[in-house]
């Protein structure tokens, strides 16, 4: 499950080479909808204009256009937001079947299929979903691409005392009714114009392999690919059949923290597998997905390398 985060981010602009970093000026993840969610959007009015005021008519022009490249980003998925993001849609739906399947020694592969409409999606995004016979609810990327509105895949990391993971390993049968809210989040692919490279520890796979869908059905891409993917053992690493495509220019590296009798591949974490030769001097799109720690290695060892802020997209992934 992601980490927690407040309702309303402020974005303070303190000084002329803020603007990239602030381009979205305000982000919003509402906890909860009707009248919160309703506060909430003044308090966004009333936060715009006190951005208004603390800058001078050219920054804002600046501002404008910033915003219009980030809309320009929509364009290249098939499936845009009903909603202008960032607000989310609220969608709860109950499955009428749903698939269990053990993809790696501590993961399964969860399908279901919402019984109603489901709220378009960027690839990359989250939804909450309900564990059934439960009040408790857990994050999961989508790792189907948004084309496929009508069979959702997710990935659950097994956990001893998980909840999700108490459910999809004994008690899941077919009909259960999970409900779904959503979707969430901005980690979500931009258009591809310039090289890639991923990293993603454990289910982070998930939307990556979202990713590589939605690039493929949408005619694919020139720019190079690059993943790096990691797990705690051989055992655990999943989904390689769906990363070793020859549809994409695609080059996947794979790294154990532990090693095992017949793996020939990297021992260690698998933020040890980037190099200076992977970022073509900062000009890369770089996007992270799995636990806090490989997330914030990758994070410096990218700004540490010519990597802009502004092309770092990440979601860290706790344990649920």
């Amino acid at each position: 499950m992601r980490r927690s985060s407040r309702c309303v981010r402020r974005a303070r602009i303190t000084n002329e080479n803020s603007f990239r970093r602030y381009s979205s000026i305000i982000r919003v993840k509402p906890r909860r909808f009707g009248k919160e969610c309703s506060e909430t959007s003044d308090r966004i009015l009333a936060d715009i204009g006190v951005v208004q005021r603390q800058v001078g008519k050219s920054d804002l022009l600046r501002l404008r256009e910033l915003r219009r490249e980030q809309v320009q980003h929509f364009s290249f998925t098939t499936a845009v937001p009903r909603h202008k993001p960032p607000f989310p849609r609220l969608l709860l739906s109950r499955n009428t079947d749903h698939e269990v399947e053990t993809v790696a020694e501590s993961v399964v592969r969860l399908v279901v299929e919402p019984d109603g409409e489901l709220a378009s999606f960027l690839p990359g995004q989250y939804v909450h979903l309900g564990v059934p016979g439960t009040d408790q609810r857990r994050s999961y990327s989508f790792a189907n691409p948004p084309s496929v509105t009508d069979r959702l895949s997710f990935y659950v990391k097994v956990l001893e005392a998980g909840a999700m993971s108490e459910y999809v390993s004994g008690r899941a049968k077919p009909g259960d009714e999970m409900p779904i809210t959503g979707p969430f989040g901005h980690f979500y692919l931009r258009p591809p114009v310039r090289p890639i490279i991923m990293v993603a520890g454990g289910t982070g796979l998930a939307p990556m392999l979202s990713m590589f869908d939605h690039i493929e059905q949408s005619g694919g891409t020139d720019q190079p690919i690059r993943l790096l993917y990691g797990a705690n053992t051989p055992g655990e690493l999943f989904a390689l059949d769906r990363i070793a495509r020859d549809t994409l220019p695609l080059t996947t590296e794979l790294a154990v923290v532990a090693g095992a009798p017949g793996w020939d591949g990297h021992v260690g974490h698998v933020t040890e597998l980037l190099r200076s030769e992977h970022v073509a001097g900062g000009d890369v799109d770089a996007y992270l997905c799995g636990p806090p720690p490989m997330i914030e290695a990758a994070e410096t060892w990218l700004l540490g390398n010519g990597v802009e802020g502004a092309r770092i997209h990440a979601e860290k992934f706790l344990p649920s």
